[in-house]
């Protein structure tokens, strides 16, 4: 039981790390402007980092790609929409809605309790995230690029 609830935690993570919006970055972009569109997993070494009492590697991941739509509102500070989360197989495996301000990404997925990720570092084309669960003492660090 403890280790399905902390894979769920680690796949909804994965969906935060695109869901970073807010306050820019030194230049002042906002990254609420960069997050609507479609966004990969990254695969290569590193990616996806997971540290804490649990025996979850990067390999129990099932997810691969997000999409995130500008459906909702944004106001400069925060942004809000859909989001739809894939297998590597191309079904849906989570879908719901996003709300994203000053560096923080909340999801909620339907039929899930709401999930808060922090974003680390943004570019054009790439978002670190990371989530941390106190109650089972696990932090993941994910790296998603836009496709």
């Amino acid at each position: 039981m403890l280790s399905k609830v902390i894979y769920r935690a680690v796949c909804l993570a994965a969906l935060f790390f695109t869901l970073a919006c807010g306050g820019g970055d030194d230049d002042g972009r906002r990254l609420g402007e960069m997050i609507v569109g479609t966004w990969q997993r990254g695969w290569g070494e590193g990616d996806v980092i997971i540290e804490g009492d649990t025996e979850l590697t990067p390999d129990n991941f099932t997810y691969d790609r997000f999409e995130f739509h500008g459906d909702g509102s944004y106001n400069g500070m925060v942004r809000k929409g859909t989001f739809v989360a894939y297998d590597i197989n191309g079904f849906v495996i989570f879908e719901g809605n996003y709300q994203c301000d000053n560096h923080n990404l909340r999801l909620e997925p339907n039929g899930a309790e709401k999930m808060l990720a922090q974003v680390v570092s943004f570019t054009d084309d790439t978002i670190v995230l990371r989530y941390e669960n106190e109650d089972y003492n696990v932090t993941v660090t994910i790296i998603v690029r836009k496709l």
